[in-house]
């Protein structure tokens, strides 16, 4: 084979896996420079407040089943805790409050992702539960932060959270005047969200490998019980039902267990 041919092959192969690993990076990037642009405008409010908020970034709280919630930022104020969920996409977006996903549409191409709101309040939900009993009184606020490449195209209204660009966070903050918690219950609240943050780089990574494990093993636990028409939330059995937007399997103990599974 001529020498050249082969250096030419060889470039085009270490290019194509060069390309494949860029895509398969892409998302984790861009994630990572969403929760970035978030964090910087959430310093930017702190450095202007006079110690009236204490930001918590990276937090992974530990759950009763073993695995952990990652939540991205939290706020700390007098007024309760303001619990951040990021989402850096580009497009146009459309949702409401109760929808198990929303629609992303970039020209012609749609891309379902999992309704943000749905996703913080699962994120809550495991920091109360983490938080227990002595902090039970204290109000969470739910707050998901979009970057300006996204665009609403839905007049959904939002009852249980807040929706916004970074721009916005400062105001939603500033809705809230009450003080709730008073000055040692702060200082004690602050010292239990220090232990879920990594203290280097290296703990960090260990965390999030972890995180990322307990994942991918509840999801195929997820889908050996669907398989087996087993509900993977309470046991129970699947059948197979029809509704507004299709067949689907559903929980035999609805409405107690509201586990559904799309068909098709």
């Amino acid at each position: 084979m001529n020498v050249n041919l082969f250096y030419t092959l060889l470039l085009l192969c270490l290019l194509a896996l060069l390309a494949r690993w860029i895509k398969s990076k892409e998302a984790e990037w861009i994630g990572s420079y969403g929760e970035y642009k978030v964090r910087k405008a959430i310093k930017k409010i702190e450095s202007t407040s006079s110690g009236k908020y204490k930001a918590f970034h990276n937090l992974y709280i530990p759950k009763q089943d073993g695995s952990t919630s990652q939540i991205d930022h939290v706020i700390l104020s007098d007024q309760g805790l303001f619990v951040i969920e990021t989402k850096n996409y580009s497009g146009w977006i459309f949702g409401d409050e109760t929808s198990k996903y929303w629609t992303q549409v970039i020209y012609k191409r749609k891309e379902k992702f999992l309704n943000p709101i749905l996703q913080n309040k699962g994120h809550i939900k495991a920091l109360r539960g983490w938080l227990g009993e002595e902090f039970a009184h204290i109000p969470i606020h739910s707050v998901v932060v979009f970057l300006p490449r996204a665009k609403f195209k839905s007049n959904a209204h939002f009852a249980h959270a807040y929706v916004v660009y970074p721009k916005q966070l400062k105001q939603v903050l500033e809705q809230h005047q009450t003080k709730v918690i008073d000055r040692e219950t702060k200082e004690r609240l602050a010292q239990k969200l220090e232990t879920v943050l990594a203290k280097d780089k290296t703990q960090e990574k260990e965390m999030k490998k972890r995180h990322v494990q307990t994942i991918r093993t509840k999801q195929k636990q997820t889908e050996q019980h669907i398989q087996q028409n087993r509900c993977p939330k309470c046991g129970g059995v699947l059948i197979v039902r029809k509704g507004k937007y299709g067949t689907f399997k559903g929980c035999n103990n609805y409405p107690k267990c509201k586990f559904t599974q799309s068909i098709g």
